[in-house]
């Protein structure tokens, strides 16, 4: 009875969640259904899976599809590498570091756009520090804005400079908390260090890490700010991702269109949360017990 009565309780945030979540989700999916251009508001239509059937022939979002899997995945993939040996590094008993630790945080309390602003007078080919310094070693002026290939490194390494230490901070407190006397066991049966971090914390963080990749997956592919302030989707299409489509697809009015895209973009996240759920959940799992 009390736990029945407990439930009661959840009711207002439910309710709350319902209000801010739900409705307008039910919104844009509905207004996905019609042809709505702001130039031209009182020609509305219903269209059905119009808008969506429109957009699996677009050649123009099967190519953000892919820049948003190669930002995706390489932003995360240089974050969680980065993010795990720093981790490594920090937790090693050196008190030099310590002080350290802070200044690794600091790029999580600048604001994305005053960051990606600076990054973008950084990469500035002519007068920007970065190209100034390669010029004086003989690597010339690279057009990391300009270049196709370059201008997706270069958001990728933007956005890793933001979130390494979000990365850095979730592996670190878990290496923090892992049994000390597994690895004295360890060290006392001849295992090298490579060998305790293969077996013991690769398989103790496996969970913590997983999460830590969905969380910053799920960031990444919803990312619009620094890539809007940095290149805003260009050159051409190079950085253009399915969140700056949508964003200038919504610029131009048409409303259905953009919402579709959204609804599209949801149902990709939710495939890609489920994937990695799987990949957590994994019955079997080794390091799930402990």
């Amino acid at each position: 009875m009390r736990a029945r009565g407990g439930r009661g309780f959840l009711l207002p945030g439910l309710l709350f969640l319902f209000a801010i979540d739900l409705v307008p989700l039910v919104y844009s999916a509905w207004l996905s259904l019609y042809d709505w251009w702001l130039l031209r508001p009182r020609n509305i239509r219903f269209i059905g899976l119009g808008n969506y059937l429109q957009l699996a022939t677009d050649p123009e979002l099967r190519r953000a599809v892919v820049v948003t899997a190669l930002f995706t995945t390489g932003s995360v993939a240089l974050e969680f590498l980065v993010g795990l040996g720093l981790a490594l590094l920090f937790s090693q008993p050196f008190r030099f570091l310590r002080p350290l630790r802070v200044v690794l945080l600091l790029p999580l309390f600048v604001v994305p756009v005053v960051g990606a602003t600076m990054w973008r007078v950084i990469f500035h080919p002519d007068m920007g520090p970065l190209n100034y310094y390669l010029n004086l070693i003989g690597l010339g002026r690279p057009p990391w804005l300009g270049d196709p290939t370059l201008a997706l490194v270069s958001i990728m390494l933007v956005d890793a400079w933001r979130t390494i230490p979000f990365m850095f901070l979730v592996m670190y407190a878990g290496i923090e908390v892992l049994p000390a006397e597994l690895f004295e066991a360890a060290s006392v049966d001849g295992a090298s260090r490579w060998q305790a971090f293969r077996h013991i914390t690769v398989p103790l963080l496996a969970y913590i890490m997983l999460v830590a990749v969905l969380i910053r997956g799920m960031d990444a592919f919803r990312e619009l700010d620094i890539i809007y302030v940095l290149t805003g989707g260009g050159p051409g299409t190079a950085t253009q991702t399915i969140q700056m489509l949508s964003y200038r697809v919504f610029g131009l009015g048409h409303m259905g269109l953009a919402n579709a895209l959204g609804i599209i973009t949801l149902g990709l996240v939710a495939v890609l949360c489920y994937l990695l759920m799987r990949a957590i959940l994994r019955p079997g799992r080794s390091g799930g017990a402990a």
